[in-house]
């Protein structure tokens, strides 16, 4: 097992992974169509279409899924981190595999979409509510397809650094000790890290329930119906409870993998805390929604922190620092 093998599993993820996102992005047009026509017409028939079609978007999502597990787990058992044996004596630690949980880099939106559609069908027999978050989804899924395809280049980073490692070892560069050395730290710190697969699920999740308090907060706009300030309410207590232990849990994972960084100046970890504390706002002014005014100050206050999440999830992209993909 070894480079070739790996190579063949990354084909196949691509062969088998690119056709369902193409079958998902072709329902999510469908279905943007349909909570349109319901949205507009108020017909029965279209909402129970556009369940039908956010049920199988959600299982094509879940395929998509464990077509990613897999290639994770074969990454696992085909690439071996290994110093050559001249060098085995000079280290601790001899060799090492990547053990990559399937919500980063390109998969990160993918996994947020995959869920906030489980939620959306949890709550399917809220039909105005349903039909909107349809459009929200339905533009999610082309943005997952255009700009966060996670089947076009499985994992670029990962399979660069796989990619150069391999290549050292072919040519016996001098400097492979160094390569080794900083591929164990990304595996130890990052990749296999315990928090990695606790701390970016957790906050994904929370964002896939904060999405439907967005969008029952919009309808607190446009009907002062209570049902809608329950949703939210209810949504924002699953999320805000995520998004705070995924923080925390953060904590000690920065500490432990960033010691020698200014990790707590970090435009992502900024973000995170005045999105936690706007979702704090929204939770206490909620308290007083019946009081005068505050019905639409409680509305405007969930879809701020919406636009807070979203603005969070970019900085990633957008602003050099410690969890970003641009470099300074």
């Amino acid at each position: 097992m070894g480079f070739p093998e790996y190579n063949a599993a990354r084909e196949a993820l691509v062969l088998y992974g690119q056709p369902v996102l193409t079958y998902i992005l072709l329902i999510s047009v469908l279905q943007f169509l349909v909570s349109i026509l319901y949205l507009w017409k108020k017909n029965h028939q279209f909402h129970d279409h556009l369940i039908k079609l956010l049920y199988v978007n959600t299982a094509l999502y879940v395929v998509g899924f464990l077509f990613l597990i897999r290639f994770h787990i074969q990454i696992y058992n085909t690439v071996l981190i290994e110093y050559p044996h001249f060098l085995q004596e000079m280290v601790s630690v001899q060799s090492s595999r990547f053990a990559i949980p399937p919500w980063v880099e390109n998969e990160k939106l993918y996994f947020w979409t995959m869920t906030t559609s489980v939620f959306v069908v949890m709550m399917q027999r809220r039909k105005d509510i349903v039909a909107f978050l349809g459009i929200i989804l339905a533009v999610f899924s082309s943005i997952v397809y255009f700009f966060s395809n996670p089947f076009t280049d499985p994992l670029p980073g990962v399979h660069s650094e796989i990619t150069g490692w391999y290549a050292a070892l072919a040519s016996s560069d001098p400097a492979i000790y160094q390569t080794a050395g900083t591929l164990f730290g990304r595996i130890t710190y990052y990749y296999n890290s315990t928090y990695m697969w606790i701390h970016p699920p957790m906050l994904f999740i929370a964002y896939a329930s904060l999405i439907i308090t967005a969008a029952a907060c919009v309808y607190m706009l446009i009907r002062q119906d209570r049902v809608y300030d329950e949703i939210a309410y209810r949504y924002a207590k699953i999320g805000y409870i995520l998004l705070t232990a995924g923080m925390l849990i953060g904590y000690p994972w920065a500490i432990e993998a960033w010691k020698d960084s200014a990790w707590w100046w970090d435009p992502k970890i900024s973000g995170s805390i005045m999105m936690w504390v706007l979702y704090s706002a929204y939770l206490h002014s909620r308290i007083y929604v019946n009081r005068y005014r505050m019905w639409k100050t409680t509305a405007y206050l969930g879809i701020i922190c919406i636009l807070s999440l979203v603005f969070t999830y970019l900085l990633t992209y957008i602003v050099p620092g410690i969890h970003s993909v641009v470099q300074p």
